[in-house]
């Protein structure tokens, strides 16, 4: 991601935002939302599914952010849309990994 990088960068976390925007809404008890998060996310975006027991509602939302973004930024389709759709959930979970704190603050 590489084109515009600050501008990735932001809707990284415009992605990471929803996600502990979602979970502090939705009953997710944690002093450490983003901690909680990031250990749901170990293997992938996926995780999140068992851990609102939404049937996928927020992971396809967040999906959603990622493929709207790389379409109207870059105007991606096809295979080259599934390859960067897949490198920026990657970043925006490698995101709160980096700064889980960043995360937990907006919350509080």
């Amino acid at each position: 991601m590489s084109d515009d990088k600050k501008a990735d960068e932001a809707a990284a976390v415009d992605m990471v935002d929803g996600l502990i925007d979602y979970a502090s809404k939705h009953g997710i008890k944690s002093r450490d939302l983003a901690k909680t998060l990031i250990e749901a996310t170990k293997n992938g975006l996926e995780g999140v599914d068992a851990l609102f027991k939404d049937g996928g509602l927020e992971r396809r939302s967040v999906e959603d952010l990622a493929t709207g973004y790389l379409i109207d930024r870059y105007h991606l389709e096809g295979d080259e849309l599934k390859t960067r759709h897949d490198e920026m959930v990657k970043a925006a979970l490698e995101t709160l990994r980096k700064r889980p704190e960043a995360f937990d603050k907006w919350v509080k």
